[in-house]
């Protein structure tokens, strides 16, 4: 991945780490500094012995905490990075460990500025490589502006770029925190606020809104309801506060990725590792037509709060235009073939089989009511979902990609894979599948996540012809 501008090489001269890695490395030994609070809490000393016994137990801590400060600051002090041909970084103190990365092959640089690292003005950089790793190849703690030479990929007023909106994020948002169980749980919230307002409504009404919003609730479940809320608010402001101000901005073969209110991110991608591009749409989405892409690359995506979201929530117009401008010259695939209408069943049994089951609590009657009803509306939301997904479902191979179109659990999925990196295709058919002549078709494609496609029910003749044609390119 080329820079405009990187650090000059400094030869065999180490620079040091910002001071943040001592507050980070010690998030894995933080544990132990409480244990002279958690001894002080059950020790309750009545006598003077026990009182010395007190105090020399908590000077023991307390030397223990010291050791382990010491030793913090021991491997900060040995953790450095040089710049020689490419980036060299050491750590470790009984067991060394240095580790040389050729900036030409990273495959992602990210950027991450907390509240904490703001206030300490350093940055914490992930930098990755194409190989197979669960975390980052590399992870610095710099000063803000030595940061900056790893992420700066140029400025230009011809480079292509694109905006969310905060309309559609905050849609987005509201769908990936679980909007159905927010849905559910709103009552006990509405029921709520009727009685605060009760004071100006008649009470005939406010009898009447009681009895429709609260679905049968036993006053028990009240505070368990409201908890759910309470949970769901707080994944749709997180959510929210990821992608909010999120842009995008493509320039030569580097993607350039910010976004976050409170943790801010900065991320390069090479678009050369591109190996798939995945569009993501739930039930909620879908009443806003609104779209989610995202990529798969690989080199990027290993952290565990990394989601490669390229466009956060677009209509169909606009997500056409934000991805000819982002990833004009990425090959997709239109058509393929689709199960047939025999097929239907074996879209919708599992979930019709879910929503019969929600029978049982609602004979066993009072507190089980409630818990049927949520079990109720969880199988009939699966259910469309599946419906969805099988009018929707498609395989199919063109000249320069491979598109995948299903549904995996309460969201819709189309994929399309270049030819060259769509490495694994797996058919299988079980024995009632042999009998209706159809297959189940798994595509693997390399990259971070692993992820499977699958698609269900297809025609296995034209899949056999497709996989030919798979083959042969």
């Amino acid at each position: 991945m080329k820079r405009s501008v990187l650090p000059a090489d400094s030869g065999n001269t180490w620079r040091r780490q910002h001071g943040a890695f001592l507050l980070y490395d010690a998030r894995k030994w933080g544990l132990l500094l409480f244990i002279p609070v958690l001894r002080a809490i059950l020790t309750h000393p009545e006598t003077l012995a026990e009182t010395v016994s007190a105090l020399l137990t908590f000077l023991r801590d307390l030397g223990l905490a010291g050791l382990l400060g010491s030793w913090l600051f021991l491997r900060w002090q040995r953790a450095g990075y040089r710049m020689s041909g490419g980036l060299c970084t050491r750590r470790g103190l009984l067991f060394r460990r240095t580790l040389f990365v050729s900036m030409e092959d990273a495959a992602s640089v990210e950027s991450e500025c907390s509240l904490l690292l703001w206030l300490l003005h350093a940055r914490r950089l992930h930098i990755n490589t194409a190989g197979l790793r669960r975390r980052s190849d590399v992870t610095l703690y710099l000063p803000a502006a030595e940061a900056r030479y790893f992420t700066a990929s140029g400025r230009s007023e011809n480079d292509a770029r694109f905006a969310a909106r905060p309309v559609p994020v905050a849609v987005m948002a509201a769908s990936s925190s679980n909007a159905a169980l927010g849905l559910l749980t709103l009552a006990p919230a509405l029921r709520q606020a009727g009685r605060i307002l009760g004071r100006e409504l008649p009470a005939e009404m406010l009898t009447l809104a009681d009895r429709l919003l609260s679905l049968g609730l036993p006053p028990l479940l009240d505070s368990l309801a409201n908890i759910l809320i309470i949970g769901w608010c707080f994944a749709f402001v997180r959510s929210f506060f990821r992608y909010a101000g999120f842009r995008a901005r493509r320039r030569g073969e580097c993607l350039h990725l910010t976004s976050g209110l409170l943790t801010r991110r900065d991320v390069l991608v090479d678009c050369r590792r591109i190996t798939a591009l995945e569009l993501r749409q739930t039930l909620f989405m879908r009443l806003f037509r609104l779209y989610t892409a995202t990529i798969t690359a690989a080199g990027y995506g290993r952290e565990r709060e990394s989601r490669p979201v390229v466009v956060p929530a677009a209509r169909a117009r606009p997500l056409c235009a934000a991805l000819d401008t982002l990833m004009g010259d990425y090959p997709l695939c239109s058509g393929g073939v689709r199960p047939g209408r025999r097929a239907l069943g074996r879209y919708l049994l599992p979930p019709l089989g879910l929503t019969a089951g929600a029978l049982v609590p609602f004979l066993m009657g009072r507190l089980w009511a409630m818990a049927g009803l949520v079990w109720l509306a969880g199988g009939l939301w699966w259910l469309v979902i599946r419906w969805m997904g099988f009018r929707r479902a498609a395989f199919g191979v063109g000249e320069e990609a491979v598109i995948l179109r299903y549904s995996r659990g309460l969201a819709l999925y189309e994929v399309h894979i270049p030819i060259e990196v769509a490495d694994c295709l797996i058919v299988t058919r079980s024995p009632w599948q042999r009998r209706s002549g159809t297959c189940t078709v798994e595509l693997r494609c390399y990259g971070e996540k692993r992820r499977r496609h699958r698609v269900r029910a297809l025609p296995y003749d034209a899949v056999l012809h497709l996989s030919g044609r798979l083959c042969s390119q």
